[in-house]
């Protein structure tokens, strides 16, 4: 019974910290918008956002294979355990990105508005093709400002230690525009914040940042061809890891 009220007294605190960062991240973003220079300092503010809410949940990541980005510009992909993938990847990826997000956060008050101006990909999942051409809508503001983008090619958060079946999305975006794919594996945010689940404990989540994947001799026609190879890629380690059957 004590560790349970532990557990829904960190959960307490964890929700109150991630709604008064994000309103007040919002409003400072909100301010932001019409400057020239607002990207660099929305990296910032997302990067700082991302940190205060693992801080406040006492979760700690472990990184491995930084030294594998070597560009300013990638389409990463990761695997999606959780809601705690965002907060992750944004806190730890050194990277100037955005996260390619369901159409649902459009509705979100100030969340919703400001996305939208910062070049956030919103895409409906259930409609793959009006996906990858509104990504690639985006994508080409994106590359004006020097920024990556970050896809979930499994399309949704799945709780537990499996790899659905990789989306074509991330793979056509890398082959039209021809950027490398920089692979990103998280494990055990799945067991710290479950899918369905309110209850935040704190724990440790590892991150490997894997060597990218080239793309500057494929072309579009070789997305199918690429996506297994990442999928391949994704589940081949982590069974090397004993994270997988």
């Amino acid at each position: 019974m004590i560790l349970r009220f532990l557990t829904f007294l960190r959960s307490l605190w964890s929700v109150a910290n991630l709604l008064a960062s994000t309103l007040l991240c919002g409003l400072a973003s909100l301010v932001m918008i019409p400057f020239p220079f607002k990207h660099p300092v929305f990296n910032k503010i997302i990067r700082f956002w991302a940190r205060w809410n693992l801080l406040a949940a006492g979760i700690r990541v472990e990184i491995h294979g930084l030294e594998n980005i070597r560009e300013s510009s990638y389409v990463i992909v990761s695997n999606h355990e959780s809601a705690l993938d965002i907060f992750v990847i944004f806190a730890k990826v050194p990277l100037n990105f955005r996260m390619v997000s369901k159409n649902g956060l459009l509705k979100l008050p100030l969340v919703g508005f400001v996305m939208k101006k910062l070049l956030f990909p919103f895409v409906d999942r259930s409609k793959s093709d009006e996906a990858i051409e509104s990504m690639n809508s985006t994508f080409e503001k994106l590359r004006q400002h020097d920024l990556s983008i970050c896809v979930f090619p499994e399309g949704t958060r799945y709780g537990g230690k499996k790899i659905l079946p990789f989306k074509k999305g991330a793979f056509v975006l890398a082959l039209e525009h021809q950027l490398p794919i920089l692979p990103v594996i998280l494990r055990g945010a799945g067991d710290v914040t479950p899918v369905g689940s309110l209850w935040v404990q704190p724990g440790k989540v590892l991150m490997d940042i894997l060597p990218p994947m080239e793309t500057r001799d494929l072309t579009v026609e070789d997305r199918d061809k690429l996506l297994q190879q990442t999928e391949t890629l994704f589940k081949d380690f982590l069974r090397k890891q004993n994270y997988l059957p």
